[in-house]
């Protein structure tokens, strides 16, 4: 659940700065002139906060291996430790088992689901008509994010063919089976089906917004 929540705050705030942020400097008038489609440009906002949201994922992930590894090995007794490389992996059993081809699959299973926050930030910052209520918006919704990651986490929550059509939920009941090993191919297709399918009505819905005058120009 740490991950979907690292993964929505990295889309929200560049999803802010790229549409209200674009309004309160007037820059989005600029933008709207220039020659360019207004489909490109629409695209062009999706994939940079797309690019936040995956970085923050990416980055926090190797933060917390790193802090683990070194606050492992500053644990150790170097008696019990003659060189540089068995602390190492003395400090490395210390981490929980984590499969690596579950952490590769959890990563390909945030990917649409990346799509879809960066795509619903972008349209609901889109609404505001400044940084403030945008962040009055978006803020509250992290809780609706939370949420749903959080029950994932919770011991007796057994992954099925229901609860792989849950947004966010699915995803952490995945995440969790996967980095433990155990792969359940019928139920990662439907969950990576589904959440590709709602990744691509929320972009669906970017494009259309982002086609509305009365949206761009609110006042």
């Amino acid at each position: 659940y740490l991950i979907i929540i690292v993964c929505f705050t990295g889309a929200m705030y560049p999803a802010i700065d790229l549409t209200a942020g674009e309004k309160e400097r007037g820059t989005l008038e600029t933008l709207l002139c220039s020659p360019v489609a207004r489909m490109d440009l629409v695209l062009g906002k999706f994939l940079l906060v797309l690019t936040g949201s995956l970085a923050s994922v990416v980055f926090t992930l190797l933060s917390m291996v790193l802090t683990a590894l070194i606050v492992g090995a500053m644990m150790i007794d170097p008696k019990q430790a003659a060189t540089t490389a068995a602390q190492v992996e003395q400090a490395a059993s210390l981490l929980p088992a984590i499969d690596p081809l579950g952490l590769a699959g959890m990563m390909a299973m945030v990917l649409p689901v990346a799509v879809l926050f960066a795509a619903v930030t972008l349209t609901v910052a889109l609404c505001a008509k400044s940084t403030k209520e945008a962040q009055s918006y978006l803020g509250p919704m992290i809780v609706v994010v939370f949420m749903p990651a959080i029950i994932g986490a919770l011991p007796g929550i057994e992954l099925d063919a229901r609860l792989a059509l849950v947004p966010l939920l699915n995803l952490s009941l995945v995440s969790r089976e996967m980095l433990s090993g155990v792969w359940h191919w019928p139920y990662i297709a439907l969950i990576f089906g589904s959440s590709c399918a709602y990744a691509a009505a929320a972009l669906a819905l970017a494009v259309r917004m982002f086609n509305r005058e009365d949206v761009l120009f609110r006042s």
